[in-house]
């Protein structure tokens, strides 16, 4: 599984230029952290933890694998996306479920959720949401016709885990279309999303994490 996992991420880099091997790691990083401190303040055993942190640490890293489905045109473009080309590129999280729907162990079952879910949002905002994720169609529908977003604890605990970790690494992360942002702005912007996009408790335990999370970024620091 190890050595396929690592395979899989090179060809996610391979696709996605901002998909490269010190962000997956320190977002898979990131997201152990947090899930170990939420696992002990809700006092699950040490080997169920200890299984569940090696799951998540390789589900974490294949998070945006769905990406090798979209076209280079929209994953490579130089700016921000047409709201067309947005409802395009929010399909890599239905593309990235669907790799593991023949599931043969743990790791399959999280990877999956943490692909399908890692852009839900706490308040319900986020996407696919409520959707069949072999076809697309909605499940759960709003006024427009539109997929509801899951919205509190429908979103799987991995899913909302892996948001956090993902949204730190990005707001910390040069992209084409905007510079780095300082950590004072990023652990501010993460503070007033707290009950918006994030779970507050996670963004609490996320902040008791922080001194470990901050060491990982620098061990994984892009070159």
């Amino acid at each position: 599984t190890r050595a396929i996992l690592l395979r899989m991420t090179k060809m996610a880099e391979l696709r996605d230029p901002k998909e490269t091997g010190p962000h997956v790691n320190r977002v898979a990083g990131y997201s152990v952290e947090i899930y170990d401190r939420w696992a002990r303040r809700a006092g699950l055993p040490e080997r169920q933890i200890a299984r569940n942190r090696d799951t998540l640490r390789m589900a974490a890293m294949l998070h945006d694998v769905g990406k090798v489905a979209i076209s280079d045109t929209i994953l490579k473009k130089p700016g921000r996306f047409t709201p067309e080309e947005r409802t395009i590129m929010e399909q890599h999280t239905l593309f990235g479920a669907r790799l593991f729907t023949n599931k043969q162990s743990e790791f399959d079952e999280m990877a999956q959720v943490v692909a399908l879910n890692h852009h839900e949002n706490w308040d319900g905002t986020g996407y696919p949401g409520h959707v069949n994720m072999e076809t697309g169609e909605p499940l759960k529908t709003d006024s427009e016709g539109k997929p509801i977003g899951k919205k509190g604890e429908e979103i799987p605990l991995f899913g909302r885990i892996v948001a956090i970790a993902d949204v730190y690494d990005a707001l910390r992360s040069q992209r084409v279309y905007k510079e780095a942002w300082t950590e004072e702005q990023t652990l501010e912007e993460i503070r007033k999303l707290s009950g918006s996009k994030f779970d507050p408790e996670l963004i609490d335990c996320f902040f008791g994490a922080l001194r470990s999370i901050q060491t990982i970024s620098d061990r994984y620091e892009e070159r």
